[in-house]
Order: C-alpha cells, then sequence, then structure tokens
C-alpha cells in the first residue's frame, strides 16, 4: 500500500517507550471505538540481527546494507503483538480499508497537490493503516527507518510542513522520539490543514493519553519528502 500522507502522535518524553501490553491495549481501544481500518490485517516488522544488501548506487556500484527485517502476518492480534517481546525495534502494524466508523479526519484527493490544489472531499473507500513504531535509540520521524543513523537530540523542536503549501509549522513537541504512533493514509488522500497539525480525531488522541498514560502531540509528513 502507498501512502502519500502520514500523521504522527509523538510522546512528549521522547524516550518514552511503553510496555507491549500497553500497545495490545491501545488497539484493543481503537477497536472498541471503531477507529480501526476494516477487514483488518496484523504486520510485526522486527529486527533477524543480521544484515543484508538494501541496495547499490547505480552511478558507482556503491553498496548499501542495513539489518535484515523479519516480517509476520498474523490473524489473531494477540500473537501479533507477542512476536514484538523482547524486540528494542519493532514496527505492529495494522491495514486496511477505511473510512472507519470514526476517521482520523476528513480526506481529501491530492492528485493535484504540487499545484497546491486540494481536490474534492473523497466519500468513498480507501486504505489507511495505524502503527505503533519504536526503535532502540532517538530516531527522527523523516530519518524512521530500521537502522536510521541520523543525529538527533531531545530538545529539537518538533517543526512539519503543511501538506498542500509546504509551510513550516512549528508544535510545541518533538522532533524525535524511541516510540510513537503513525497513521498512513493511502490512495493519494491528504486531510486539510492550515497553520496547525492538531487535526486528528480528538478520541484517537484521548486513547493515546489514557492507555500509555503520558501526552502526545501531533506531527505529519508527505511521503515524497
Amino acid at each position: 500500500m502507498s501512502e502519500l500522507y502520514h500523521h504522527l502522535l509523538v510522546p512528549r518524553d521522547p524516550e518514552f517507550t511503553p510496555h507491549l501490553d500497553k500497545v495490545a491495549s491501545f488497539f484493543k481501544e481503537l477497536e472498541a471505538i471503531g477507529a480501526l481500518p476494516k477487514e483488518a490485517q496484523y504486520v510485526a516488522v522486527t529486527l533477524t540481527g543480521k544484515t543484508c544488501l538494501w541496495g547499490r548506487n547505480p552511478k558507482n556500484g556503491e553498496e548499501y546494507y542495513g539489518p535484515e527485517l523479519r516480517v509476520g502476518r498474523f490473524t489473531e492480534p494477540s500473537e501479533w503483538v507477542v512476536s514484538a517481546t523482547g524486540e528494542p525495534s519493532f514496527d505492529l502494524q495494522v491495514r486496511g480499508d477505511g473510512p472507519a466508523t470514526i476517521p482520523p479526519f476528513a480526506l481529501y484527493s491530492a492528485d493535484s497537490y504540487k499545484d497546491r490544489r486540494p481536490g474534492a472531499l473523497w466519500k468513498e473507500p480507501y486504505e489507511f493503516s495505524i502503527q505503533c513504531r519504536q526503535r532502540d535509540k532517538l530516531t527522527h520521524f523523516l530519518h524512521s527507518n530500521f537502522g536510521c543513523k541520523c543525529e538527533v537530540r531531545p530538545d529539537d523542536p518538533g517543526i512539519f510542513e503543511n501538506p498542500w503549501t509546504d509551510q513550516k509549522i512549528r508544535t510545541d513537541g518533538c522532533a524525535c522520539a524511541r516510540f510513537w504512533i503513525d497513521i498512513g493514509i493511502g490512495n493519494h488522500l491528504m486531510p486539510m490543514m492550515t497553520d496547525r497539525v492538531d487535526i486528528l480525531d480528538p478520541g484517537l488522541v484521548s486513547a493515546g493519553n489514557s492507555v500509555f498514560g503520558v501526552e502526545f502531540t501531533q506531527g505529519c509528513f508527505r511521503n515524497d519528502d
């Protein structure tokens, strides 16, 4: 699934990491309020501990290596969460179809976003995902692949961009974290935004705050950044 737009819930404490039972409780709460995708698939991504070839520079032949990934697909949510036990880095993702009973926000066609022109309000089904992402060290959201070597500081401010205009939006949150929640939107869709990024449905924000016991701020990025 190609996801043009990602919306983030970012803990105020960038070093925060939860117990896995809290992650399971968070997804159960989303299911209870009707915020999970329909026809949900459960995917877990962890590390094997090995390295593998990630790519090769076509100009000079230089090879790039990174950590080898283990991808598991599950039908039972309980087995899905348990698969990340003891893993310092993981992605636990639910993907499927929207809109959910409680959608994250209204969405608009982004086929002409490079012309700064939102399309029509989207009323058809679409694909989306919700995932909890954890890394073994502080990681910038724009460089969140496993094995990222980006240099970050815990006090770097969260500065994001309006996905339509590229206008910088500074939040009172952080630019990096060890754990965060990522909502990815497929079908070349994006939400409307002005000069604030805190546009997520309050029910989803409240679920994160209450289950994990920490306060989350919001952020976003367009996947071609």
